[in-house]
């Protein structure tokens, strides 16, 4: 990270978006400080949400646990069977180290063991930061999994 400390913060995001789009296991984007401060109060108070993703014939669901400036999705159902061994199928991270000169934080996703594709990737990462960072997305959504349940509509949500 020290050595984007003398760029500024386009030249920042075509570097961090340029180097992780030749690599098959990963996917990026920038962030503003503003938008991880948001994104960090959120997902102390609600450190978990779901995520379908979409295949021929169908969706299956992951499960995103919150663990400081690391995320980690798992396959719903394998978590469901026990939480301590499902295995990760994707870790998003947040690098916020330059956020004191630069004002931006580098978000890096993980795929793990090509068990999803780079453009599911893509879509998880995208829609993970919408329901964290926008207002409403978040309220309606995370917010209501994770500290009133019995009025999550997963029908609707899905």
């Amino acid at each position: 990270m020290t050595l984007f400390e003398k760029e500024n913060s386009s030249t920042i995001k075509g570097i961090w978006n340029d180097y992780h789009l030749k690599r098959p296991q990963n996917v990026s984007t920038l962030i503003t400080a503003h938008q991880f401060e948001v994104f960090q109060r959120r997902s102390q108070a609600s450190p978990f949400f779901i995520f379908p993703l979409t295949r021929k014939g169908g969706h299956f669901v992951l499960l995103c646990q919150t663990q400081g400036k690391s995320n980690l999705f798992t396959y719903l159902e394998d978590y469901k069977r026990n939480p301590e061994s499902s295995t990760p199928y994707f870790v998003l991270t947040l690098f916020d180290e330059l956020i004191p000169k630069k004002g931006v934080v580098p978000v890096r996703g993980d795929i793990i063991d090509f068990k999803i594709a780079k453009t599911e990737a893509e879509v998880l990462m995208k829609a993970f930061l919408a329901y964290y960072i926008e207002g409403e997305l978040y309220e309606d959504w995370v917010h209501v999994f994770n500290n009133q349940p019995d009025r999550f509509k997963t029908d609707q949500f899905m």
